[in-house]
């Protein structure tokens, strides 16, 4: 099916229409799965702007711009389980989010600047689906596919539901596609029907044909077709997969015929599985060792080949990040100090994580010093009267010196006289590294003083020093 349209460069996604829903939410959802290079800024998606790296598992709101670069992405999971996922060398705005509060039934417009994006949405919650640009308008309710605009050509793909195109926003001509067909556009549409239709991974393959701005529209048609039947081959192949990334319209181009196309070369790779065989991984807690600081947790449920993450957050920012092919124990890195972590495990089909309150504490040496002399020799005072106590009061200051300079890495400071604690601080009441303590002493005695630190480590520091008052 062929139509004609000229398409503008900007294209919107949104949920429902504006005009049922009663106030806008700032808040709008979480980002999950973040793979760097992915920036965030808000206000707007201007490239000599400041921009600030994603973070994973944060909220993100209305306004707020994203951007990815070569092998970077980001998920955007909303409150209603829609999901929408942003490959590389993309750039989305979050243009508005409006909700209607009694029914939990919300719409979202999402402003593709660059490249193309995945959406799922989940079925039988509500939720009107619309993309649009300046000359056409698409709606699907409860679906799953991709959709986006590179150089000059637009193009949807549907796994499942429906799409409904209007060519011109104010003229009724309309097209439909359904489950398992594509649309391209390119100053007129053409409609295919492919294996490979709502595949996220197929999607990156169709952006680099449909980069091509030589190729007429025939021609692209032709590309898309091959490049479906070469993916499919490099799904239900057994030994031999291909590396479908590398399927483009530059090593297709050669190839194309009016009517026929020769079979492109592919080199063998991992198999890659289905989205709908891969399941969610699952994740355990184990044990942590705080002077090692290390923590151990289980991984399982892993299939081979399904692009399984296994992650660590620290105070919820990413701090560590790597592949897992198979089920298995790890053991993490810490930092230094007490922090929450979340461990994170995850796959296209979802993730699992687990969170603890876990402190790190190398046993690292340190030093108490005590200011001034270690033997104080007082001169003889004069005597009080009758009805004082004959009581002399000096203060005893002293420096813990931690690599860490934080009071919270000390488990214990006790200082004693004469064998007898005068002072006794443990974890959260050791607010300080310098102390300053009075000190009581009676005439014609010495007055040995002992300074203890325990570290959560272990390690432990003692230091002395004598008081002596004459008679």
């Amino acid at each position: 099916m062929l139509r004609h349209l000229s398409l503008s460069c900007l294209l919107f996604a949104m949920m429902a229409s504006t005009n049922t829903f009663a106030a806008k939410a700032p808040k709008v959802g979480k980002t999950r799965g973040v793979n760097l290079p992915a920036y965030q800024r808000s206000g707007d998606c201007a490239d000599d702007a400041e921009w600030k790296e994603v973070k994973n598992d944060k909220t993100f709101r209305q306004l707020d711009c994203f951007k990815t670069g070569p092998g970077g992405s980001i998920r955007l999971e909303l409150t209603g389980n829609d999901i929408f996922t942003i490959p590389e060398n993309a750039k989305v705005n979050v243009d508005e989010l409006v909700e209607e509060t009694e029914t939990g039934v919300y719409g979202i417009k999402l402003d593709i600047k660059k490249g193309y994006m995945g959406f799922k949405a989940e079925k039988n919650k509500g939720h009107e689906v619309d993309f649009r640009t300046g000359t056409a308008a698409a709606s699907i309710r409860g679906t799953e596919g991709f959709i986006g605009i590179n150089e000059k050509t637009f193009f949807a793909s549907l796994k499942n539901g429906k799409l409904n195109v209007k060519l011109k926003p104010n003229e009724s001509d309309s097209l439909s596609i359904v489950e398992g067909e594509t649309v391209l556009g390119r100053g007129e549409f053409v409609i295919l029907k492919l294996k490979s239709s709502g595949d996220t991974a197929f999607a990156k393959i169709l952006n680099n044909i449909v980069s091509d701005t030589t190729l007429s529209i025939e021609k692209l048609k032709l590309a898309t077709e091959a490049a479906d039947s070469i993916y499919q081959r490099s799904l239900n192949a057994s030994n031999d997969f291909a590396d479908t990334s590398k399927v483009s319209s530059a090593s297709l181009n050669d190839s194309l015929k009016a009517d026929t196309i020769v079979q492109t070369s592919v080199q063998p790779v991992e198999p890659v599985k289905p989205a709908e065989a891969v399941k969610v991984p699952r994740i355990r807690y184990s044990s942590y060792d705080s002077l090692r600081c290390v923590a151990n947790v289980v991984v399982y449920d892993v299939q081979k080949g399904s692009g399984t993450r296994l992650s660590t957050l620290v105070d919820g920012t990413s701090f560590f990040e790597v592949g897992v092919e198979r089920n298995t124990s790890k053991r993490l890195a810490l930092q230094n100090g007490v922090h929450e972590y979340e461990f994170v495990v995850e796959n296209s089909a979802g993730h699992n994580s687990v969170s603890k309150t876990l402190g790190c504490y190398p046993l690292k040496p340190f030093s108490v010093k005590i200011l001034g002399n270690k033997h104080v020799r007082l001169q003889i005072p004069p005597a009080p009267p009758s009805s004082a106590d004959d009581v002399i009061t000096q203060t005893l200051q002293f420096q813990i010196r931690l690599p860490e300079n934080d009071p919270s890495f000390l488990n214990k400071v006790v200082v004693r006289q004469n064998g007898k604690p005068i002072l006794e601080e443990r974890l959260s009441q050791i607010q300080d590294l310098d102390y300053q303590v009075p000190i009581e002493l009676k005439r014609g005695l010495k007055h040995r003083i002992e300074v203890e630190v325990i570290h959560k480590s272990g390690y432990t520091v003692k230091t002395n020093m004598v008081y002596e008052v004459s008679e």
